[in-house]
């Protein structure tokens, strides 16, 4: 018995349930007959008429949410890749929420007493067993330490961690058994969508990094005064409990906004600057900017909840983002098109003309005109479309991303006003691209480069001692031994060394492997020149191999008889 097996035996008793609970909503084709799946029963057919009559979105946000925290949890996951899913599955499962009963005081005490190693009593001057609020995955209480500061309690479900943790073992062995064997399935890429499930996943059921995500903000914004992040208590925190500063204040709604003498468009300008100093100062940021995770605070303070749920931005990333602004900057479709396909991870079938073709239309539909007219969730929604048409995939980083973006113009319309993200994203890219260009990043650019040529010469003569000493010991070699009367097969073995030589010329060159001459990688031409010679050296050791001159005397003899 295979690993993939034994682990899908493991969970017989789950898989069984997920298998009924999407057979029931009509989304378990794949284990409609018996045997599919090693120890697992076939899914039933829909019964209920009136499943049928929903749509896929909806099925299948009703199974998710039926199958408790893990899955909701996919679901809201799915919500921000329409490029895998579609737009019409991903709008329906945005705000998908389970209604998760809060652990009791006798359960949720112990715990935190193990956790942290003290008794409740000694812990908090008070504690409220009734929990303030409950989510899929954690509860808060609330508390007071001894000086009398008032401080929310964050603690897991008892329990949840091992049973997500399980869920966890059984996508993955699931994704892993039927993306070989199931050809619809396979399209919605169920590996790379349960490993990005897993990294989310993993980071909410540790609340140490809710902690570590605490202590970062609260730095990056410590010399903002009127941005205010919960203060963390790390002596009271840890893998299962995150104690942090109790932050009281007015909803962020219509209404209180302007009773806290607020004026709605400002503090919308205000809070999305907020989001886009974070991604594009910070290189990380809050990843969930619903009106429920901001409190209007006095003195026209605005305090930020809930960082479990963090985006990052990472260098190589902050350096593609620049690619893809600069492209369609200056309107360049061949340049975008490139820097779509370095993004994603494109299928062998994707045919590039028609992707350029795609891309140029979507480039003069949505960006000929002024920014204060570019309609942001437009451009995102059709942009995810267009790849889900192609079948590209757009990494888990820069997806967050656009969809974090799209929440902040959401954001202002939940209050009654229409402010345009990209009107406030202007600045930030004017400033990518006059630091793309900035003399010190060039001449940075320019050292790398450098050491780039330094180490390849450095290198290149012990590299190509070794593959010569590979050749002459006979470790590395190709020997043909065939009796080719009619030359067919030579020529067949020539165009094949010709043919992989061009491939993987063609390859490092449009991937533009460093280092570089003029933008024209040159691993890749020396690829050119080792295929074209070993081709040449190979045809000319040949008996039946003929010269130019050899040729041209045989024609003037054939023309004289």
């Amino acid at each position: 018995m295979d690993d993939l097996t034994e682990t899908l035996l493991k969970h017989r008793d789950r898989l069984n349930e997920i298998v009924t609970v999407l057979g029931r909503y009509g989304l378990a084709a794949w284990a409609s007959r018996d045997g599919t799946i090693p120890g697992v029963r076939a899914a039933k057919r829909m019964a209920d008429p009136d499943l049928a009559d929903l749509s896929p979105g909806q099925r299948l946000r009703g199974a998710l949410t039926e199958l408790g925290a893990t899955g909701v949890k996919f679901g809201q996951m799915l919500s921000l890749r329409p490029d895998l899913v579609g737009p019409e599955v991903a709008g329906e499962l945005e705000g998908l929420q389970a209604s998760v009963p809060a652990d009791p005081a006798d359960v949720v005490q112990p715990l935190i007493e193990h956790e942290l190693g003290h008794p409740i009593t000694e812990l908090f001057a008070t504690f409220d067993g009734d929990a303030m609020g409950s989510g899929s995955i954690a509860q808060v209480h609330r508390a007071t330490l001894a000086d009398g500061t008032e401080v929310a309690v964050k603690v897991l479900h008892a329990g949840v961690d091992r049973k997500v943790l399980a869920d966890l073992d059984l996508f993955q062995a699931l994704a892993r058994f039927l993306e070989p064997r199931d050809p619809e399935l396979a399209r919605y890429r169920p590996t790379v969508l349960v490993d990005e499930f897993q990294k989310m996943m993993h980071a909410s059921i540790n609340l140490s990094q809710e902690l570590a995500n605490l202590q970062r903000f609260s730095a990056n914004f410590a010399s903002e005064t009127d941005v205010v992040i919960p203060t963390p208590f790390p002596e009271r925190s840890s893998t299962r409990v995150v104690t942090m500063r109790l932050l009281e204040g007015r909803p962020f709604d219509g209404a209180n906004i302007e009773a806290a003498g607020w004026d709605v468009d400002q503090l919308v300008d205000r809070a999305a600057n907020i989001y886009l100093e974070m991604v594009f100062r910070d290189g990380v940021y809050h990843a969930d900017p619903h009106p429920g995770n901001f409190l209007l605070l006095d003195d026209h303070r605005l305090g930020i909840l809930d960082f479990g749920d963090v985006g990052y931005l990472s260098g190589p990333r902050k350096a593609q983002l620049e690619e893809l602004v600069i492209a369609i900057g200056t309107r360049d479709v061949d340049h975008l098109t490139d820097v779509v396909i370095q993004m994603t991870t494109p299928p062998s079938t994707v045919d590039v003309l028609q992707l350029r073709g795609d891309i140029d239309v979507w480039l003069t539909k949505y960006f000929m005109t002024d920014v204060a007219h570019l309609d942001m969730p437009a451009i995102v929604d059709s942009g995810m479309s267009l790849m889900h048409a192609h079948g590209l995939v757009l990494p888990a980083d820069l997806a967050l991303l656009f969809r974090v973006l799209l929440r902040l113009q959401g954001l202002g319309r939940s209050v009654g006003t229409d402010v345009r993200v990209t009107q406030l994203l202007d600045p930030y890219l004017g400033r990518i691209m006059a630091d793309r260009f900035n003399p010190k990043r060039m001449a940075a650019h320019a050292v790398r480069t450098a050491r780039s040529w330094e180490h390849l010469i450095d290198s290149l003569p012990e590299q190509v001692l070794a593959t010569l000493e590979r050749v002459r010991t006979g470790e590395l070699g190709v020997d043909f031994r065939v009796r080719d009367v009619d030359q067919g097969i030579d020529r067949l073995v020539d165009g094949l060394l010709a043919a992989a030589s061009i491939l993987g010329a063609s390859e490092l060159i449009s991937r533009k492997a460093p280092p570089t001459i003029g933008g024209v990688s040159l691993p890749g031409l020396v690829a050119v020149g080792i295929g074209t010679i070993t081709w040449q050296r190979l045809a000319m050791k040949r008996p039946s191999h003929q010269t130019l001159l050899q040729r041209a005397r045989q024609v003037s003899d054939v023309a004289r008889h």
